[in-house]
């Protein structure tokens, strides 16, 4: 479980491996009762996506440029080509999100907005928050703790949560 709930810098938070430890819990209990082991495996599948959750909630309202930025991704697969993702922020144009995201807000821009004003740069902010990490091959990739409730896939990974 722990693998699940770091984030890029390999930091788990309390609050994650608790929400996913009481939410598996919980659904061992009813359904799973009978269950050879403490927590039964789609128990803790669930209790990732709980903390995934709560996770984004928590970096939503700390950065929210954050959640605007991944929003554009949302549906596609990591591990991702940089360009991709460049790719797609343009298409959504993130750019003018952004502008208007630190418009709004009444908080000082480094709040409400990345430091750098190129992609290249806002996709190292995001590297240095633990938000994204960079492969060996150079490819793009989302923790789970993030990827799952941003609603971004990976093939083999904890699924990513739909929509009720």
């Amino acid at each position: 479980m722990p693998n699940h709930l770091a984030d890029g810098t390999g930091q788990v938070s309390p609050r994650s491996f608790l929400n996913a430890l009481r939410t598996a819990a919980q659904i061992t209990e009813e359904p799973y009762a009978g269950h050879d082991h403490a927590l039964h495996w789609e128990a803790i599948k669930r209790g990732v996506q709980a903390a995934s959750q709560t996770r984004v909630d928590e970096i939503t309202e700390d950065i929210p440029w954050v959640a605007t930025a991944i929003e554009p991704l949302k549906g596609l697969q990591v591990p991702i080509e940089q360009q991709d993702v460049e790719s797609c922020w343009r298409d959504a144009d993130l750019k003018t999100q952004l502008d208007a995201l630190q418009l709004a807000s009444d908080q000082a821009p480094a709040a409400t907005g990345p430091r750098g004003t190129k992609l290249s740069e806002l996709i190292a902010e995001l590297i240095e928050l633990g938000v994204m990490t960079n492969r060996k091959n150079g490819k793009l990739d989302l923790p789970d703790i993030y990827r799952v409730a941003f609603g971004l896939g990976r093939k083999g990974g904890v699924p990513r949560m739909r929509s009720s």
